[in-house]
Order: C-alpha cells, then sequence, then structure tokens
C-alpha cells in the first residue's frame, strides 16, 4: 500500500480547478485508513503568506506588485513552509499541498520578462514533491465555478489571465517534471467524487507497491 511511507503530495491546477476540495478529500480519506496527514497551502498561513493573500485580493498594497516582486514573496512563504513540511515528513506524516512551485511557474511567468530558470533557481533547495497532480479543467468551467463563490475574485480571476496561465501549465508541463518532480495530469472537470478517484488512481499507479521514492 502506497500510504506505507511518508509521502509529499502537491494538488494543482487553475483558479476555480478544485484544487483545495481534493487536497481536503485526499485528507480525509487518509485520515479515514488511520494515516496521518498534514493538510497546508500556499499561500500559507504565515505573515509573508498572509500578505500575498492580501495583494492577491486587491487589499493593503498602495500598487500592485509586479510578477517579479510576488515571485520572491512566494519563495520567502515556501522558504518556511518547505522546513515545515520537511520537518513533518521527518515524523512520518504525508503531507498534502494545495498549491506548491509549479504555481509559481505558471502564473509568475505571466510576465514575458520572467524566465521558468529564474522561478527554479530562486526556489532551490525546497523540498520537492513525491507527486504533483494537476487538474485539467477549461477556463470556462473555472471562470463558472468562481463566479459560484460567496467571496471577491483574485486579481487573476478573469479570462485573460486564466487562460495564459492554463497555457503556461502545459507549456512547462515537462519543464517541470524535469525540474521538481513527477508529475500527473488528470481530469478535473468531471464531478468532484469521480476526480476524487482518478486522485487516488494517480497515487496508485505511482506509488502502490513501492517504497518511499
Amino acid at each position: 500500500m502506497w500510504t506505507d511511507s511518508s509521502k509529499f503530495i502537491v494538488l494543482e491546477g487553475l483558479d476555480g480547478a478544485g484544487t483545495t476540495t481534493q487536497a481536503a478529500l485526499l485528507h480525509e480519506h487518509l485520515e479515514k485508513l488511520k494515516t496521518k496527514s498534514l493538510l497546508t497551502r500556499e499561500p500559507t498561513d504565515s505573515p509573508i503568506g498572509r500578505l500575498i493573500r492580501d495583494v492577491l485580493a486587491g487589499r493593503k498594497m498602495r500598487h500592485q506588485l509586479s510578477e517579479r516582486e510576488l515571485a520572491l514573496l512566494f519563495a520567502a512563504d515556501r522558504l518556511e513552509h518547505s522546513r515545515s513540511i520537511e520537518s513533518r515528513r521527518a515524523t512520518g506524516l504525508h503531507v498534502i499541498s494545495d498549491r506548491y512551485l509549479y504555481s509559481s511557474l505558471a502564473y509568475q511567468t505571466l510576465d514575458p520578462s520572467i524566465s521558468a530558470d529564474w522561478v527554479i533557481e530562486i526556489n532551490r533547495g525546497f523540498a520537492v514533491p513525491d507527486l504533483t497532480i494537476y487538474l485539467s479543467v477549461a477556463v470556462d468551467e473555472c471562470l463558472r465555478r468562481i463566479s459560484l463563490r460567496k467571496e471577491n475574485p483574485t486579481i487573476y480571476e478573469n479570462r485573460d489571465f486564466l487562460q495564459t496561465i492554463s497555457d503556461n501549465y502545459i507549456r512547462l508541463a515537462s519543464y517541470y517534471k524535469a525540474h521538481a518532480g513527477p508529475l500527473a495530469m488528470i481530469d478535473g472537470s468531471e464531478p468532484v467524487e469521480d476526480v476524487h478517484r482518478a486522485v487516488l488512481s494517480a497515487l496508485d499507479a505511482k506509488f502502490k507497491g513501492r517504497n518511499s521514492r
């Protein structure tokens, strides 16, 4: 069974793709199996993470930060997050993160002057996921889901931004695998429970019958 050794698993996708829902369902699944796990997210709840959330929501900033400035904030937030992930894994816990490095690659390269190499460089040495699962959902469906939320949209939640981000995720998939670990892509547009089963299948396909990898 793939739960026999600590794993670091990341859920990725566009805003509205269902990463938060699927990360929570995976955490609940492991808890039902009496397997201890930590559910976390990026931006984190640290002071830097809260600052990032304020920026993304358009709060508390007199001017909009550039993608380069945001990339550095995300890397600073990820530094402490990575330490926490490694320390929890050392105790045998699985760690499930709603977003991680793949988001930085896809979102911060909205600025054409920012290269994937630079994003990787400022994140060098951080915890590497054992598997990143990308939920593929069309932009129109993501926008429909976002419109059902009660909270205000973030600065990225419009059609043009989301389409470019979606293109970046696909364009950088091979690069991500070469620099940041294994990547599985699944259809996130199906009903929630079907997507959950696909997430479990991806984990089984990667880890079943193996020790820590």
